[in-house]
């Protein structure tokens, strides 16, 4: 069962951390978006906050921006660590070289799939239903 405790009446710490009150949107977000130097107009319009929900997480994040800039690092941390996770499998299990163009990966998957499909008219000749 997640507990929720409300820090103020706009955001509400969760098991994500903390997020405005009855959304899923962290405040994470909303201040990688300010570290990105966007507008808070932007921030606002394209996160769908009002002018009071955005002003309580831009308080939150001034009010505890140690803790914010520790735990905002820590999740890139491991984003990145995932990414690179998944990338060297996606490495491992590509047929493909790792240099090879996205042009030529192309060129190739369209050689593969005009190989099969022949193969399948082949067949379809050979064993007429």
């Amino acid at each position: 069962m997640r507990t929720t405790t409300t820090t103020t009446p706009l955001i509400v710490e969760t098991s994500r951390g903390p997020c405005i009150a009855g959304r899923r949107l962290t405040v994470y977000v909303i201040y990688e978006h300010l570290q990105s130097g966007l507008e808070k107009e932007f921030i606002k319009k394209h996160l769908c906050l009002s002018d009071a929900q955005l002003d309580a997480a831009i308080a939150y994040i001034a009010r505890y921006k140690d803790k914010i800039e520790k735990d905002y690092a820590e999740i890139v941390r491991q984003s990145e660590e995932r990414q690179a996770h998944y990338e060297q499998i996606y490495r491992e299990r590509s047929r493909f070289p790792a240099d090879l163009s996205l042009e030529e990966r192309a060129v190739r998957l369209r050689q593969i799939l005009n190989k099969k499909t022949t193969i399948v008219s082949l067949n379809d000749e050979q064993n007429p239903a």
